[in-house]
């Protein structure tokens, strides 16, 4: 059965939002300068993981800094009021994906990551539905791949993809084509969290405009 990685990345933000809206609990955002399209707000939630960041926004740009790492999005010229337009429903209801095509330098893929637990349920799904034909595969997999005394780096993309590349049994070999080595990095999905509230923090004191 193929992954759903829709599916997959909705589990991940609801856990995530779940994690956070536990931080955010007494979390405060102070505002240090408010010039126009210039502005710096600095964020503390001492319940979070993220105990602290800043936002800083300036004509076409909106930048993040703290424990959860270093973001810089670019779009619109008032990117504060960007991401609140973007957020249909509720304050939390983020498109990741439209709001990673804004990360600099390079978009989406500054803030991937390798996928290491959905490579590996690929080997073994891939495994599973060729054993009919290829008896002994998944005992194969298991003993080259997964074992503990196995030379494959599954730990990192290169490595699962040499090892991959050089598995072979029974004139069986890894179609992975079709094959998502990639996810959205837990700390971007966290910091979109961090910038949706702290929008809906920043109107709460500043109110949008009508």
């Amino acid at each position: 059965m193929p992954i759903d990685l829709d599916a997959e990345l909705k589990t991940r933000i609801t856990e995530i939002k779940e994690r956070f809206a536990t931080g955010s609990e007494s979390g405060t955002v102070t505002v240090r300068r408010e010039d126009g399209l210039y502005r710096h707000l600095e964020i503390s939630m001492p319940r979070s993981s993220v105990s602290w960041c800043e936002v800083v926004t300036w004509p076409g740009a909106l930048a993040i800094t703290g424990y959860s790492g270093t973001y810089i999005f670019r779009s619109d010229e008032d990117m504060i009021a960007f991401f609140r337009d973007c957020m249909t429903g509720t304050r939390w209801d983020v498109d990741t994906r439209y709001w990673a095509e804004k990360v600099q330098p390079h978009g989406g893929r500054s803030v991937q990551k390798y996928a290491e637990e959905r490579v590996r349920t690929y080997i073994r799904q891939a495994a599973e539905e060729a054993e009919a034909t290829h008896p002994g595969l998944t005992a194969e997999v298991e003993q080259e791949l997964f074992s503990r005394y196995s030379n494959a780096d599954l730990g990192t993309e290169g490595g699962a993809r040499a090892a991959l590349a050089a598995f072979e049994f029974d004139d069986f070999r890894f179609d992975t084509d079709d094959w998502e080595f990639t996810q959205y990095d837990y700390w971007f999905l966290y910091t979109c969290q961090v910038i949706a509230w702290t929008v809906a923090q920043y109107d709460a004191r500043v109110p949008a405009p009508a």
